[in-house]
């Protein structure tokens, strides 16, 4: 789960969080709670920008959406306002591309203003089709994080803290 708290154009705080798989998928609901939840205690961010999941038929995703939800109450209950961005809107906002890739997005955010985060840019494999590996797809969970609240920032500039998708 990569996150990313922007105040203004300044980059306040960004990481990323593995979740580990429990037993049961109220573990790993819990872990994303604590973790956002202790990031919005910490950086008291006005909004919390959220990526809508998407709707497959699928444990993961049900698992994400349950997440997106929880997040949703707890942040409204905390008076935050909260923004939900579809993936190809963030992507649009950001890259100027519906259809940008990971990596298409992370390259416009480091020329977009962010160029301390070039060095965790992955480098594009040479055949497409082997995709990337695990240690290269790292930080690209941190980069959505950062790309949607870019996007959410351009609705409403205040300080921002993203929730970006688990997966990738």
């Amino acid at each position: 789960m990569g996150l990313a708290v922007l105040q203004g154009p300044e980059l306040r705080y960004f990481a990323v969080r593995t979740l580990r798989n429990g037993t049961r998928p109220h573990d790993v609901i819990g872990q994303a709670k604590r973790i956002v939840l202790a990031t919005i205690e910490t950086h008291e961010p006005d909004m919390v920008a959220i990526e809508e999941p998407l709707l497959l038929p699928t444990k993961r995703a049900a698992v994400l959406s349950v997440i997106t939800q929880e997040l949703r109450g707890r942040a409204e209950e905390l008076n935050l306002e909260v923004v939900e961005l579809s993936p190809s809107a963030i992507r649009e906002r950001v890259a100027g591309n519906p259809r940008a890739t990971k990596i298409d997005v992370a390259e416009a955010l480091v020329r977009g203003g962010f160029d301390q985060l070039k060095a965790l840019i992955p480098r594009r494999p040479t055949r497409s089709a082997l995709g990337l590996v695990p240690r290269d797809k790292y930080w690209l969970h941190m980069f959505d994080a950062l790309a949607l609240a870019r996007a959410a920032e351009t609705l409403n500039p205040v300080s921002v803290l993203p929730q970006g998708r688990q997966d990738s």
